[in-house]
């Protein structure tokens, strides 16, 4: 390693060629006693130049940001390394580029972003054992575990970029280079990646497929760029306002369009009405991921359940030869905690109302994942565990049930070096801040700060005059007492707003 004051030594030399000029070229120049002129040439080059960085207002996350500083080895800074603003430990960068988004920060998550290996992903063979993440806190989480996933014997991930028509004049994405950024991270991780734009979140559906072509031929493009193994055709195809033979010719029309653009295994994703009861045409697609039931603590519904998605699993391969997977996608059961999908609170009372209940706890959870396991995992070439808030079997005791099966049925990731810096504290949010713009930061689907309606998911709004539950006055004080206690909230939105 060359000591300070030879690097002090050296700077003084650069200053004076600068402010003076050069008429020998270096090798001609004296040099240091015992210095090597490979060992300058590389503190030159290493040595920042005095042209400034050009802002610009582009986000990383894309091969079409315009690089300008770019950071070797990004993920590892060191003395010899540094990262942005000198920064020598991975938390300290993070911390330096916390409140800015000038150029150097954005370059350096954009090469992280040019770091990051697609090619490092595993091609699994067995059984593709893996998680359903449909809002981007539960991609975020699954991120920062990837060392008790790959423990667990989780080998796959399932999601995608949101697809939004609330809110906005016109369906839009939202997130594209945060998407593409995270299905990079996974992948060199060495998971298989099922690339799903997201056009189903709640109260997100008023629109007709045909709105949204432009959206799954664009992203078909970007699977093949990210290599993923598998791209579907919209989360729950057939739940947007199309009637279901309309829907069942429109993947048809699709699928030669997505073939050009991508070569890997394309894949559509049904309710479970289109897998159960109104099959749609599923022709050419190389497998079937559909939605499983919610698990529920009612051992004779689930051991129903499942026999009956077992034998259309059968049915639809022996119907579409083409079908190579049939994948059960947002495997779970319910917990409760789950403001965003209000709905199933309302289901929950009712259930209560006929002695019933759609929650499970922890050794109800524990039981229907037994019963899975063994009625339904031998016969599924993919199973996808949601682990959305609310859902998650992560740090439950059926996550041992989970592990015992993965890790005897399926192959198990290695380890990496760079597993365990996802969780490094501020680094995803950093990335989430710096590659989205304000606007995506608002409709993006996360639980932290998704609003069912401007309401606060009542039917009114909330005002001192009309308050709503717990006596909220406002939609941000309502939204806070929505996240605390949503059960109770929701239940009350049922009493007093009967007209919905």
């Amino acid at each position: 390693m060359v000591n300070k004051r030879f690097q002090k030594s050296i700077l003084c030399i650069l200053m004076i060629t600068f402010l003076i000029g050069c008429d020998q070229p270096i090798e001609a120049q004296p040099t240091l006693s015992g210095t090597d002129t490979n060992v300058l040439s590389t503190i030159i080059a290493a040595t920042p130049t005095a042209t400034p960085l050009i802002e610009h207002n582009e986000k990383p996350g894309s091969a079409s940001y315009p690089l300008q500083l770019s950071f070797s080895d990004p993920l590892f800074p060191s003395e010899e390394n540094p990262g942005p603003h000198g920064c020598t430990e991975l938390e300290a960068c993070g911390r330096a580029c916390q409140n800015n988004t000038l150029v150097e920060c954005r370059d350096w998550v954009q090469s992280i972003y040019l770091y990051l290996d697609t090619t490092n992903q595993i091609h699994i063979t067995g059984k593709f054992n893996g998680l359903w993440m449909p809002t981007i806190d539960a991609v975020r989480n699954a991120a920062r575990l990837i060392p008790q996933l790959k423990a667990d014997g989780v080998n796959s991930v399932s999601f995608g970029p949101d697809i939004v028509t609330r809110k906005v004049e016109n369906p839009r994405t939202v997130g594209d280079n945060l998407f593409r950024f995270y299905v990079k991270i996974f992948e060199d991780a060495g998971f298989n990646v099922n690339l799903v734009p997201n056009n189903m979140h709640w109260g997100n559906d008023d629109v007709y497929l045909q709105e949204l072509d432009e959206f799954l031929l664009t992203w078909a493009g970007e699977a093949e760029q990210l290599q993923t193994r598998f791209f579907t055709a919209f989360n729950e195809v057939d739940g947007m306002r199309d009637l279901p033979e309309d829907t069942s010719l429109w993947i048809q029309e699709m699928l030669p369009l997505i073939k050009e653009r991508y070569s890997g295994d394309v894949c559509v994703q049904p309710t479970q009405r289109g897998f159960k009861g109104s099959l749609l045409d599923y022709s050419g697609y190389d497998c079937v991921a559909s939605l499983f039931s919610l698990m529920v603590p009612d051992v004779e519904r689930n051991s129903r359940e499942f026999v009956q998605f077992t034998k259309e699993a059968q049915h639809v391969k022996d119907a579409f030869p083409p079908v190579k997977y049939i994948f059960l996608t947002d495997l779970s059961t319910f917990s409760g905690g789950l403001w965003a999908e209000t709905g199933l609170m309302e289901a929950q009372a009712r259930a209560m109302e006929r002695d019933d209940s759609e929650y499970s706890d922890d050794q109800e959870q524990v039981e229907s994942f037994r019963m899975y396991f063994e009625k339904a995992y031998p016969f599924i070439d993919g199973s996808f565990f949601n682990i959305l808030q609310g859902f998650s079997f992560i740090d439950r005791p059926a996550e041992e049930v989970l592990k015992e099966h993965f890790l005897n049925a399926g192959q198990v990731l290695p380890t990496k070096a760079t597993d365990i810096l996802w969780s490094t504290p501020g680094l995803l949010e950093l990335i989430e801040r710096i590659t989205l713009d304000e606007q995506e930061k608002e409709l993006i689907f996360d639980l932290d700060t998704f609003v069912d309606r401007p309401t606060a998911g009542l039917c009114f709004e909330p005002t001192k005059d009309t308050p709503g539950p717990f006596g909220c006055a406002s939609t941000d004080e309502c939204m806070a007492l929505f996240k605390a206690n949503p059960e109770e909230y929701w239940w009350w939105r049922i009493e007093h707003c009967k007209e919905d």
